[in-house]
């Protein structure tokens, strides 16, 4: 009985040995989940992912071909694409071959362990090849004629069933389907080159693809205005993409512009150059590199300075009141103005009359006649009957009725057209009474003279009148 007893006792003791065993165990369990990461256990099947590197690391990356089989397909013949993985980690691999743009075609998986989408083909479990490479096969089929770029990405696995100790390498390549393809440089700035950057791919279409172009060279591929051909331009950049900065630009010489007016003073510091740059500006000659208010081309003040640099003080700055013949400036730079005296407009260009207007007014009141106009300050036109002399500086004489063979009192007109009386109104004269021929030609040029000196003295008053004003 006392045997029994302590056999029970043992068995008692085992079996709590074993729960606290069995707790333990559970703990490290549990704690190995927390502490070891998901991706360290392997997945057999591929992801449709741009690269491996994401997942797998450790390893060294293969060497990762890609072909194609016809190398020129035509339209709907199925293109046979061969992707080989060399072995630098292991005999496993997998893929993923996809398109890098949306062309349409339609992908076809051929090989068992593999998987075809939309979108490409990829294996669903790894495979181990032999003779140093691992291969993979698949279809690609277009219904109309495109350029296409595959892009595979491959991985070479050592075979643990982890992602660690395993590398990643990708190749791409392009084909033309129904057409011979023309090479597309990517052209980010749109000004019709493209960039060579390795860091952008090619593309190979039939027709010119959106943000491509067909001419490469393009040093700037971010900055429209630079480009092969571009202008040349003062900036200290490579416009033209010919391998030189600021080429071809015109250099001259700047004088030193301490006021930062963009003026220079003749005769200090120059610097040769195909712009402007800090402390220098054009050799115009600044009068003042003190002030930046001075300098050749500013509005002269009225403040006692030569503002524009032309030797002159004032000039032109003071006020001014009146319009026409009867403007005047200001004494110095005060408001103390008096305009002068208007006169009656005549034909003669200018606003005689002081009212803002250039020769206004009627034919007659300009000119004396009603069909001679006034043009540009000059009276133009034939006089016509019953016209009396004009009155402006340019007024002509008028062609009158006198001269008839009828009866009737004497004429009141100016002679007719061909007759030298200008300004003169002659009667018929009776028989006993005519005077010579010689007379009348000697009369008429005296009349003539004093007409013209009249003339004279009027203009030269005119003028006199305005220098006093």
């Amino acid at each position: 009985m006392k045997y029994l007893k302590r056999v029970m006792i043992l068995e008692q003791r085992e079996r709590s040995r074993a729960r606290r065993v069995a707790h333990a165990v559970r703990i490290v369990a549990a704690l190995a989940a927390l502490i070891v990461p998901a991706s360290a256990l392997g997945r057999s099947a591929g992801v449709a992912a741009a690269g491996c590197d994401n997942c797998h690391s450790g390893g060294q990356s293969p060497t990762v071909t890609l072909t194609a089989d016809p190398p020129n397909p035509t339209i709907g013949q199925a293109i046979t694409l061969t992707i080989g993985v060399s072995q630098t980690n292991g005999a496993a691999a997998g893929f993923y071959l996809t398109t890098a743009y949306n062309v349409p075609g339609v992908f076809k998986a051929v090989d068992t362990g593999t998987s075809g989408s939309g979108s490409g083909v990829l294996h669903t479990m790894p495979r181990v090849g032999s003779g140093g490479v691992t291969t993979f096969k698949a279809q690609w089929t277009t219904s109309q004629a495109t350029g296409v770029t595959f892009d595979v990405f491959a991985l070479s696995a050592n075979g643990d069933k982890t992602n660690r100790g395993d590398g990643a390498g990708l190749a791409h390549l392009q084909l033309a389907v129904g057409c011979t393809g023309t090479t597309y440089y990517i052209d980010q700035d749109s000004d019709g080159y493209g960039s060579t950057d390795p860091a952008y791919q090619t593309r190979q279409d039939c027709t010119q693809p959106p943000g491509y172009a067909a001419m490469a060279g393009d040093c700037d591929d971010f900055r429209a205005q630079v480009h092969p051909g571009a202008l040349e331009q003062c900036d200290m950049k490579d416009n033209d993409c010919n391998g030189q900065v600021d080429d071809d630009v015109v250099y001259q010489a700047f004088c030193q512009d301490q006021d930062g007016d963009g003026h220079g003073v003749i005769g200090a510091t120059t610097k040769m150059d195909c712009k402007p740059s800090a402390g220098f500006g054009d050799c115009d000659a600044d009068c003042d590199d003190r002030d930046p208010d001075v300098h050749p081309g500013v509005t002269e003040a009225c403040d006692g300075r030569d503002n524009d640099c032309d030797g002159k003080v004032d000039e032109g700055a003071r006020m001014s009141c009146g319009l026409g013949l009867c403007a005047r400036y200001a004494i110095g730079c005060t408001d103390s103005c008096t305009p002068g005296q208007p006169f009656a407009e005549t034909c003669d260009g200018y606003d005689d009359d002081c009212d803002g207007e250039i020769d206004e007014g009627t034919n007659e009141a300009l000119c004396g006649d009603v069909n001679v106009a006034c043009v540009d300050g000059h009276c133009t036109g034939e006089p016509g009957a019953g016209s009396t002399a004009g009155t402006g500086s340019g007024s002509v004489s008028s062609a009158g009725g006198g001269g008839g063979s009828g009866g009737g009192g004497p004429s009141r007109g100016l002679p007719a057209a061909g007759n030298s009386g200008a300004g003169c109104a002659f009667s018929a004269l009776p028989g006993h009474a005519r005077v010579p021929g010689w007379l009348l030609l000697g009369a008429t040029l005296l009349q003539l003279r004093r007409q013209r000196r009249l003339r004279i003295f009027w203009v030269f008053s005119r003028r006199a009148a305005r220098a006093r004003a």
